[in-house]
Formats: C-alpha cells, structure tokens, sequence
C-alpha cells in the first residue's frame, strides 16, 4: 500500500517514440505499476494478470485492473476494473493465485489515509479472468490493530499440495508505509478458500523478534510440497543478534506453531534508498525440501540480484550467488526481483538491470534480464534480456508504486510482466521468452495511455508553460492545476492558438497535475514541474 498522490503518476509524454514490435493491447489510463501474473495450472495457456492504474473516473484513485489470455500471451482480452468498497477510496498491491482446480483469485488493498481505514478484500474467478465474484473481506484495519493499519502488502498463498493441508489460504500483511516503527509482520488463514479467515497473529516470535528499527518489516511467503507454510522476514534486535537478519519460520500444522532459524545473516545493505530492494520467498513445486530465496545486496558496491538456497526444507541454507552476470562493481544496479521454480527442476529470476546505461547510478536506463538455475541456485546460466527497449528513466522510478514484477517459468519458457517507462508513462508489459533460445513473443504493452492532445514545455518550468496544441485537439480547453495534496491551485480558460502560454509564476517550487478538460471530459493529464 501506498501513499498514492496522482501527480505522483502521471507522466510527461515522449514525444516522437514508436514502438513497432511492441502490441498496444488496450488503451486504460496514465499509470500503471506493479504487475502481478499467474498461470493457470489446468490451463497453461490461461494467463492472467493485474496491476495497480489511475482511474479518470473515480477522481484519479488508484483501481486494480486485470486482463486475461487464452492463447498464452499472443492476444488478451478485455480489462476488468475492480470496485472500490467507497467513492473516496483506492486501491492496490494486487496478488494473484490459482488453486488446481483452475479457481483463480485475487487479493487486493482497499484503503483511504486520513482518516486511515481499509480492509483487504479477495474476489474469485471460474472462468479464468473473464469475470470476477464480488469481493469478500479478509482483514479490516478499522477493528483488527487499528493503530498500525496492518493492510500493506497482503500475499495471498494457496496451498496445492497433496497433503492434508491442501486448500489452504494464508496471507502476510504489514502496517502502512506511513506508520512509524515499531512494527510487526502479520499473519492470517482461511479453510475455505477466502471466505472467512481466522484472527491475526505475529509472524515474529520470542527470541525472533522483528525488533524496534525496521519500520516495513514485509514477510515473503511460500508453501511447500508437503504443505509446510513458509516465511521469511527481516529482524534487528542487538540482543539477539549483533548482526541484521531474515529469519525462516516453518510450519506444518497450518500456522499453529513454527520452528525458526537463520535464513540469512549480515546481508550488505543497499544505502541508495531508490533502489526497489524488495525480497521474495519459493517453494519448489514438486520437492518440498527445495526452497529460494532472493534479495538485493551491496556486498560488490553496487546493488546485485543474490539468491540463496536449501535442500533441507529450510534447516540450512546456501552461501548466497549472484545471479546477475554483469562485471562485478562497475557501479550498474540491479533491483525489482523476483523468482520462480517450474515442475522441470529449474529456477527463474528476473530483475530490472542498469547495465546498459552509459553512466552509473539509479538513474540510468533500465532493462528487464532473467537467469535461470538448474541446480537449485547454485550456478547460474547466462542471463537473458527480456526487454526489448532500453527505457529511459523517469522520476515516477523513484517513488512508490513499481516495486514489484512478476514471473513465472513453465518448462523452459519464461513469462514476465513488469512497468517501464519506454513510452515517458509507466506501463505494464509482458513477454514470453524461451530460456534455450532467448527468442519468443516480443513484449506486449499491457495497458497504455491515449494520444497526447498537448505538448507541455519546458520541463521543468520556471515563471511559466508553453502549450503546443496537436491536431486533434479540441479548440477550447479548460486547465487545472493540482498541487501533490489534490488540492487545486489554478484554473483557466484558454483556445487553441498558435501559442499560449500559462503564468505558474506564482505557485511554489513542486511537482505539479495539469489537466485539461473539454465539454466536462478530461482529454489530457501531465506532469509539470516547476523549479527555479
């Protein structure tokens, strides 16, 4: 969850950039961040997947969205917006899992800050994303530790093992990005698949403790074969330990009671803060003493996709490996990862990558690279550039709402989808590559923005804009200008002339929404910024 400002989202448009082997495969909003993408296990050629976008018609909230194919990706089909449970509310951090029977569902973040309220709420699809159940409540963070608003990244994991387990929901949560540490990581069951769940409980425990300095203590969560519910989560308590830590909590009655142990000790920090350092735990599907787990780590000096494994169910794990195959130290990050095991003993990562850039640094260009492992993560094969454009960076990348992609590895074939920022507005796209060949569907952009009606310039401004009008723009417009708290600070009529200029002499040093409207209908929406 986060603290979402729609200026935060919207993007300048680059002017003069076509894509010809990329395919628009809808035409949504101005934002979209997040992806999350699952394959249906009945159905390998049913994908689906969601992700978080600017909704015009809700007054710029954020809504989840998803769209699915039936053809493994060549074509997809129709977006499907979720509801909000109120006007004034939005959405985010989708998750997505499909049990073996081909039921898939959806977990996603209902909220409003200030007053703080929301719940987490899962909806349900038969028919492999082509509708959805109305939304049934999971957490709600007006009565369940109200004080710390515990809906932030709520993980959805089924369990599809043959084990008396099987068919069980559970779901990690944390408090919201805003609340101030300490805090705890959360954790919750159904029986039902998603229709009721049980109380909460701490996922940290005596001589495990979270401790009192890390304020987003996130859980990454797994289920293996045998049923045994798997966690992983950070921890800084110097009477436990002189050292930082993740712990691996483990469970084989249903979350009732864990055994705990090391996972990981004195990671590297990452200390530029821009980076996207998320973590995230796998179970191998078929042999439950086969466990991942993928961090991002300093230890060369600059920010590495690493990757630690057991072969013990968890009791024990592997000096971590890097899995970018990029000179060591050469100053080009890594971040945004994720992992996947597949049914033929392999192991997929993907990540975003900054080789390509001719500089060094968070602000280069980014790629999306892969690697896969044939030995449970302890060799790595060479890495594989899923994109296809190197997109420029933008200063959407530095804040909330693309902290996360997605992946999964059927046989030998990878399917990822994740947000760039090819087109100047962040975007979902997809691929689907063969790990042998390094060839497959180009990347599909999977939601993407209408034509730009204006041109904006310059950026950032001073004392004033310029407006350039495209051909179809309609010949009276109106402007508004929001401020980053939604606030609006400048309204204005103006017509379609060679030249027209706005006076922004007056409003503060900041970011800034500018939107224009016709006959009481949006036509355009950017971002100015304004510094002097």
């Amino acid at each position: 969850m986060k603290k979402f400002s729609p200026v935060l989202f919207l993007f300048l448009f680059l002017k003069g950039i076509t894509q010809p082997n990329n395919i628009n495969i809808s035409n949504t909003n101005f934002f979209g961040g997040e992806p999350y993408l699952a394959i249906n296990p009945t159905n390998p050629k049913n994908i689906i997947i969601a992700w978080m976008a600017i909704d015009l018609t809700t007054a710029f909230k954020v809504t989840i969205r998803t769209k699915t194919s039936f053809d493994g990706g060549q074509t997809w089909g129709n977006i499907h917006n979720k509801p909000h449970l109120y006007s004034t509310w939005g959405s985010a951090d989708p998750s997505i899992q499909f049990r073996n029977n081909g039921t898939a569902y959806l977990c996603y973040i209902d909220y409003r800050e200030n007053p703080d309220s929301g719940k987490v709420l899962i909806t349900k699809s038969l028919d492999g994303g082509i509708t959805w159940s109305a939304p049934t409540q999971a957490w709600d963070a007006n009565t369940e530790d109200p004080s710390k608003v515990p809906l932030d990244r709520p993980w959805l994991k089924a369990d599809n093992s043959n084990a008396l387990s099987q068919g069980m929901f559970y779901m990690t949560t944390k408090p919201a990005p805003w609340i101030p540490a300490p805090n705890r990581a959360y954790l919750k069951w159904s029986s039902d698949s998603g229709t009721t769940w049980s109380t909460y409980k701490y996922v940290d425990t005596t001589s495990y403790l979270i401790g009192n300095a890390i304020q987003q203590p996130m859980t990454a969560i797994a289920v293996a074969a045998n049923g045994a519910l798997c966690l992983a989560y950070p921890s800084y308590v110097p009477a436990q330990s002189v050292f930082p830590k993740y712990f691996f909590a483990k469970s084989m009655n249903k979350g009732g009671t864990f055994t705990l142990n090391d996972l990981l000790v004195n990671p590297s920090p990452v200390s530029n803060q821009n980076y996207k350092l998320g973590y995230t735990l796998a179970a191998h599907p078929t042999n439950a003493n086969q466990l991942a787990f993928c961090f991002i780590s300093n230890q060369n000096g600059d920010p590495d996709v690493y990757i630690t494994t057991s072969n013990n169910g968890g009791t024990t794990w592997s000096t971590p490996v890097r899995a970018n195959d990029d000179i060591t130290g050469n100053g080009k990050g890594q971040d945004l990862a994720w992992i996947s095991y597949s049914t033929n003993n392999k192991l997929l990562a993907v990540w975003r990558d900054k080789r390509n850039g001719t500089g060094t640094g968070y602000y280069e260009p980014s790629d999306v690279y892969c690697a896969v492992s044939a030995d449970n993560g302890a060799t790595f094969q060479p890495n594989i550039k899923l994109s296809n454009v190197s997109a420029n960076h933008d200063t959407i990348l530095t804040g909330n709402g693309n902290d996360f992609l997605s992946c999964e590895l059927l046989n030998d074939t990878v399917y990822a989808a994740w947000g760039d920022v090819r087109t100047g507005k962040l975007n979902i796209f997809f691929t689907k590559t063969s790990i042998n060949t390094g060839t497959g569907i180009e990347p599909k952009l999977i939601n993407s923005d209408s034509e730009a009606l204006l041109g904006v310039f310059p950026g950032p401004a001073s004392d004033k804009i310029q407006l350039q009008f495209h051909d179809k723009c309609p010949e009276s417009l109106w402007l508004f200008v929001y401020n980053q708290a939604g606030k609006k600070v400048l309204e204005k009529s103006i017509v379609k002339t060679e030249k027209q200029y706005i006076d922004v002499s007056a409003l503060p040093v900041g970011i800034y929404l500018l939107r224009a409207e016709n006959k009481g209908k949006t036509v355009h929406l950017e971002k100015i910024i304004i510094t002097r």
